[in-house]
C-alpha cells in the first residue's frame, strides 16, 4: 500500500490560511482568530509557533514568509 504524504504542519496551515483569506477577502477584513479557525489549529499553536501575537506579524501583515523556520 503506498504511503500517504505527510500532513501539513500547523505553521504551514496557518500561512496557507492567511494567504487564502487575505487574497479572497482583503487584509483589512481578516483577523488572527479567523486565520486560526480557518487553519483548524488551536490558538495555543499560534503562540507555540510564533512566540506571541506580535511574532505572528507575517500572518497579520498579509505577507506570510515561507522562508522563516
Amino acid at each position: 500500500m503506498p504511503k500517504r504524504g505527510a500532513e501539513p504542519s500547523a505553521r504551514e496551515r496557518l500561512l496557507a490560511s492567511a494567504d487564502e483569506l487575505f487574497y479572497r477577502e482583503g487584509v483589512q477584513t481578516v483577523g488572527i482568530d479567523r486565520i486560526i479557525s480557518h487553519a483548524g489549529v488551536a490558538k495555543a499553536s499560534l503562540y507555540n509557533i510564533f512566540g506571541s501575537k506580535e511574532g505572528a506579524g507575517p500572518l497579520v501583515s498579509g505577507v506570510p514568509s515561507r522562508r522563516d523556520p
